[in-house]
């Protein structure tokens, strides 16, 4: 039977639009993932490592930053309450732009404040002039690389679980302007994975490579020659260093992205790419540029579907494609620092969740 627009609850324009955009990024996909099995056929590793120094902070400047980060989070928070008033709905305008504040500042102040307390360099988080072009572009394939993993795994979690409203969907649904719009890609694309990738990949999991002796000029060195060369703390086994390292921050990383339950399960596969990318390039660039390829490829779909579609009451329109399912009534409503972290409203965990967009990342 012909589908026509009605079928699809959508313009048949969109239809297309959105059918040439799953094809160009699927044939992005079958582009990555036949250099990564060209690269293995001819025994070379599919990314290549780079040496390097261990990062020159340590535990306590680790555990100040991720404290600044949450006393800034909680100081948005804040600000807004007093705003909006005690009795007045959150607005989510306001909550993303906050975010998106937070994590400038974060790009700003700790690489400032790692500076000053560790004579930290540009190099210490991978910053070479001569190689960004090259690690952006590494990123990239990484994150179309990844897509069909994360997805997969996306896509068997909300079988399971119903999924929850992304903020970046509730936030352009309310408000279609092209201010909101901008916005949105600033925060999802540019400064949410910067500054996620500078505090989990370049900070947490900096140290924790040094604390566990998965140091970068070892992993470098053994790789050449022999991996016992590499120097471990006392009765550590290397595979457990290496695992932890990698895991701890993606694992943390997943869980700041709770509130959108059941997106931290594919986040967490996501978040391992992105530090073994880290691992083997000794750079935030790639993992950066990897973090935001993925955002945008979603936020930019997003912004395609909901500026076509006709300006209802969000609570009923559906995105295409989701699975038909929404959160149960009466979820509790979460506390206000953590919508500003993740970008979410108390306004929608207190009512009945709209279906989501496939979407698994947080802005």
């Amino acid at each position: 039977m012909p589908i026509d627009a009605m079928d699809l609850d959508l313009p048949m324009r969109s239809a297309w639009i959105l059918l040439g955009m799953a094809g160009l990024v699927f044939l992005a996909i079958m582009v990555a993932w036949a250099i990564a099995i060209e690269r293995i056929w001819s025994g070379r590793p599919v990314i290549p490592t780079r040496s390097g120094d261990p990062v020159p902070w340590g535990g306590p400047q680790v555990f100040a930053c991720f404290f600044l980060w949450q006393v800034a989070t909680l100081a948005a928070a804040s600000v807004l309450r007093a705003r909006r008033g005690a009795d007045a709905e959150p607005n989510l305008i306001d909550a993303m732009g906050a975010v998106a504040l937070i994590n400038l500042a974060v790009l700003i102040v700790l690489p400032a404040l790692l500076s000053r307390w560790n004579k930290a360099r540009a190099i210490d988080f991978g910053l070479a002039r001569n190689r960004v072009g090259r690690d952006v572009m590494l990123g990239v394939l990484t994150a179309i690389f990844c897509l069909p993993l994360v997805y997969s795994v996306q896509f068997m979690a909300i079988l399971v679980w119903p999924p929850t409203a992304h903020p970046l969907q509730e936030m352009l649904f309310e408000e279609r302007s092209p201010w909101v719009m901008v916005l949105a890609f600033f925060s999802a694309v540019i400064f949410a994975p910067a500054a996620e990738e500078l505090l989990f990949r370049g900070i947490l999991q900096g140290w924790l490579e040094k604390r566990f002796g998965v140091t970068r000029t070892a992993i470098a060195q053994a790789e050449i020659t022999d991996p016992t060369m590499i120097e471990l703390q006392p009765g550590l086994d290397p595979r457990v260093a290496n695992l932890t390292a990698l895991v701890v921050p993606a694992a943390i990383f997943a869980l700041v992205h709770f509130g959108q339950w059941p997106a931290p399960l594919p986040l967490f596969v996501l978040a391992i790419g992105l530090g073994l990318l880290y691992r083997r390039t000794k750079s935030i660039v790639a993992p950066i540029a990897a973090h935001a390829t993925f955002n945008g490829l979603s936020t930019v779909a997003m912004i395609v579907v909901v500026s076509m579609l006709p300006k209802v009451d969000p609570d009923v329109v559906p995105m295409p494609g989701e699975p038909g399912v929404s959160a149960p009534e009466g979820e509790a409503v979460e506390p206000e620092a953590e919508s500003i972290q993740t970008g979410e409203s108390a306004e929608s965990a207190a009512r009945p969740t709209r279906q989501s967009h496939p979407n698994v990342e947080s802005v």
